[in-house]
């Protein structure tokens, strides 16, 4: 946890061969995944078993921290509690995956023909599909090590997201002696706004925000520019698809030209009925009682879910406070959810066989 992994950056890669070195004296290969979108690699970790469905571990090394932030806040023990820059977001998952890997190799028996574990190097920050989510094509069951919700929840279901950035150009003038010469990108990008944030109307599992706004140069300019980012998102695909389109509907404002800039469109990822309600039992065979829950939030089970791949999320450590200085894991959590997970493998092989 001590060790910087912004998505920015090739640290991951160093995360991604701990993680290797790790596994290897359980038999484990490994091997790096370029990733064309980004400067570091994914890796798989691959443990080879005795035949059956192969199944897919998912997880990220990187964070939202930047470079030095392990320096500020180091990793530390307070009472169960561990904090730590990324302990929850997610390199807590991507350990705990890994010790289950470890676990489920230490086993008699492997009733698969392989679990791979996919270390993604830039979960964070990307627009679209990691090019290793292609080492999941085939696999029985995806399970996602995000943490878990902060009372013990699993994820079985996520919204989709779409982010743009709208930027609108017209002409600046002195807001006094030439006003009638100006062309106000802030009036329209108002306009816009409400338009935007109403095409939720009729449409319940959908949210649309703007969440940043900026424009203008001076006090005393009518402003030229102006630009707004945007944050749309829904567990219907259908919601999303129309959402896609209005946004290539900017209005017609006299003097002014808009654009937008795309930054990623994430999909749902739909709930699979038989998967969530198989791993709720197994943790109450182990005497831990866990709801689950639909999440606005995406990550890499969003993608494995679109190919068709029957995904639940949330496997990681009990944890809270994401992306913040308080992040947080409980660490007498981490047994009774690495059993849940290799138990979870097996259960998975045994039903698919």
């Amino acid at each position: 946890m001590n060790h910087d992994s912004p998505s920015d950056g090739t640290e991951q890669e160093w995360v991604a061969e701990r993680v290797a070195e790790w596994l290897a004296p359980a038999g484990c290969t490994s091997r790096w995944v370029p990733e064309p979108d980004g400067q570091a690699r994914s890796m798989v970790v691959t443990l080879t078993g005795d035949g059956g469905p192969m199944i897919a571990l998912l997880g990220h090394p990187d964070t939202v921290f930047p470079v030095g932030t392990a320096a500020l806040r180091p990793f530390r023990r307070d009472g169960d509690r561990r904090f730590g820059p990324g302990v929850a977001d997610m390199k807590g998952g991507v350990l705990l995956a890994a010790a289950a890997v470890e676990r489920l190799a230490s086993a008699p028996s492997h009733p698969f023909s392989e679990v791979r574990l996919l270390v993604c190097a830039d979960e964070e920050t990307r627009l679209r599909a990691p090019a290793v989510c292609a080492e999941a094509e085939g696999a029985a069951a995806a399970l996602v090590f995000e943490c878990a919700r902060e009372n013990g929840d699993l994820v079985s279901e996520r919204k989709g997201a779409i982010w743009r950035t709208l930027s609108l150009h017209g002409r600046p003038a002195h807001a006094g002696a030439d006003t009638h010469r100006g062309r106000s990108a802030v009036s329209a990008l108002a306009r816009e706004i409400l338009r935007i944030e109403a095409l939720t109307a009729g449409r319940p599992e959908m949210t649309s925000v703007i969440t940043t706004v900026r424009g203008g140069d001076s006090a005393n300019t009518v402003p030229g520019d102006a630009r707004a980012t945007i944050d749309i998102r829904s567990s219907v695909p259908e919601d999303l698809v129309f959402a896609l389109a209005e946004l290539g509907r900017v209005g017609a404002y006299d003097g002014v030209t808009g654009a937008i800039e795309d930054r990623g469109t994430w999909p749902p990822m739909p709930r699979t009925a038989w998967l969530a309600d198989l791993a709720r039992a197994l943790a109450r065979d182990l005497g831990v009682e866990v709801g689950e829950q639909h999440s606005g939030g995406v990550s890499d089970g969003c993608w494995t879910g679109d190919r068709g791949i029957p995904t639940v999320d949330g496997l990681g450590p009990v944890g809270g406070a994401d992306h913040t200085p308080d992040e947080w894991i409980e660490i007498e959590t981490l047994e009774a959810r690495i059993e849940l997970a290799a138990r979870l493998v097996e259960a998975i092989a045994q039903r698919a066989a």
